[in-house]
């Protein structure tokens, strides 16, 4: 595992909370954005854990040039100003687990432990803040009603991970019907790939996140 940390204090506290969890050991540290991608590049970690918005190159990029090219590694974000905008860029992009540094120390330890395992996380003030989002108005949230049934459990597959031919068998129907399914569904929820269509399931209550209780204690606004 990597820190990429631009406090100093903060970054030994996170490497030294981070090695107490079993199998984790600490390789590199970083405080730099640039210096963060070369070591990532040259330590070729199972686990990058990084502040979101890093001097130099801001985490984002990080994860957006790193993580194509290195699919095994999974990424853990930590910021104290996290937004709505950001934590949707980050799913979007892939990120395997969001937490708030106004969290909790124990928190960020079962956000490492979730992804350490293959899971995802986000911590619940992150997913405070999403919700809080949507009651103000969210463009993804008006257009839920507008799913069929049909749809929704696509949507739902989708996001799960499975692949166009297993719901087709699951759902038993042609693998072409779920092409249309999914066609609609990204043109309904203006997703651009399966990743968005799992950040809108996400939002819209349709799926939760390991570690993380389902966003459907508020309504929907209509």
């Amino acid at each position: 595992m990597v820190v990429l940390e631009d406090q100093l204090l903060l970054r030994d506290l996170l490497s030294s909370l981070a090695v107490t969890i079993p199998g984790i050991m600490v390789v590199g540290e970083a405080l730099e954005g640039r210096e963060a991608l070369k070591l990532c590049e040259e330590e070729k970690p199972d686990i990058v854990m990084f502040e979101m918005y890093l001097p130099g190159l801001n985490g984002i990029e990080i994860l957006r040039q790193y993580s194509p090219k290195n699919p095994g590694t999974r990424f853990i974000a930590i910021s104290a100003n996290f937004t709505p905008d950001s934590i949707r860029e980050l799913l979007e992009l892939g990120c395997h687990g969001i937490v708030s540094k106004s969290s909790s120390a124990a928190k960020l330890k079962e956000g490492l432990r979730e992804v350490k395992s293959g899971s995802g996380y986000l911590c619940p003030i992150c997913a405070s803040l999403l919700r809080e989002s949507h009651l103000v108005g969210s463009a993804v949230a008006k257009k839920k009603n507008r799913l069929s049934n049909r749809e929704r459990e696509v949507l739902q597959a989708v996001a799960e991970g499975f692949s166009t031919k297993q719901i087709a068998e699951m759902l038993e129907v042609s693998v072409k019907t779920i092409e249309a399914h999914r066609a609609n569904l990204m043109k309904k929820l203006d997703a651009r790939s399966a990743v968005e269509l799992t950040r809108c399931a996400f939002e819209l209550g349709i799926i939760e996140l390991p570690g993380q209780s389902k966003p459907a204690a508020y309504t929907m606004p209509t």
